[in-house]
């Protein structure tokens, strides 16, 4: 359990944090920010590439609203999850490596933490390949976190979310699955859109989408993980897809993607 990064921050929440598998590493660790009060709303955020969930965790419950007010006692009956993704080879950073004179020292830095691996972020039809087996791995976990929450609140009160790379991911773990399509809301920061040709070709037509973005991912849908969160949400069902409120927010001064990209992501992602 990690300790707060500021207790007068967040009153009497805790940061603390506990993973989903065996592993111990850092790649594995969930940092989860409990309620003030009563819970009764989860918000799932998923951090950049190169960053980690606690630390995501803490930079947000530093922050101050201009009232003077931190994230927790606005909103004192969220709890907030901050998963955070493994470490994974970067096949583009070992490229560059290993043309440098300082290969040797720089051995082991190829290995970062990001959702999925991606040839160039500006450019990110480069390669596509290289983001598929992320995707797939990182959206099977982060249903597994949503399973789990499902269980406590119901779907329509839980918010998915990320910033950068995060975003990326959380947009491909929200359209997979129709069940999804039922979560009580969208937050989209900063981000880009892997496989936008293929996306654009998509028809907007919300019946199908979590099976075209399967066949992008080449994956199944998970009965098993969708019947337990179907049972643990009561009222939430195929005819809520596409019901869920989206935010999408870009930064003007974003040196990896520029804004007119994102008015296109932004565009696309409301056709759906």
């Amino acid at each position: 359990m990690a300790s707060s990064p500021n207790s007068s921050a967040i009153g009497t929440s805790a940061i603390n944090a506990h993973t989903h598998t065996d592993d111990d590493s850092p790649g594995d660790a969930t940092t989860i920010i409990s309620p003030l009060g009563l819970h009764t709303h989860t918000v799932i955020f998923l951090h950049g590439r190169e960053d980690f969930g606690e630390d995501l965790a803490q930079y947000f419950f530093h922050s101050k609203a201009s009232d003077g007010n931190s994230l927790a006692e606005i909103f004192p009956s969220i709890k907030w999850v901050f998963p955070t993704a493994k470490l994974r080879y970067s096949a583009q950073r070992d490229f560059e490596f290993s043309k440098s004179s300082f290969a040797e020292v720089l051995k082991g830095e190829e290995v970062i933490s990001q959702w999925f691996d991606v040839w160039d972020i500006k450019v990110p039809d480069n390669r596509q390949e290289l983001m598929i087996p992320g995707l797939q791995e990182s959206i099977k976990h982060i249903n597994s976190i949503i399973q789990e929450e499902a269980e406590k609140v119901p779907l329509e009160k839980s918010i998915l979310g990320g910033i950068s790379q995060g975003c990326a991911t959380a947009i491909y773990t929200l359209l997979s699955s129709s069940i999804n399509l039922g979560l009580g809301g969208f937050i989209g920061l900063s981000s880009w859109l892997p496989f936008q040709s293929v996306i654009e070709s998509i028809p907007p037509d919300n019946a199908r989408i979590s099976s075209h973005i399967q066949d992008i991912l080449q994956t199944s849908r998970d009965k098993n993980t969708t019947d337990v969160i179907l049972s643990a949400s009561e009222g939430v069902c195929q005819q809520s897809a596409g019901k869920t409120p989206v935010f999408l927010a870009h930064t003007w001064d974003d040196e990896v993607r520029v804004l007119k990209t994102f008015d296109t992501y932004s565009h696309e992602s409301s056709e759906f």
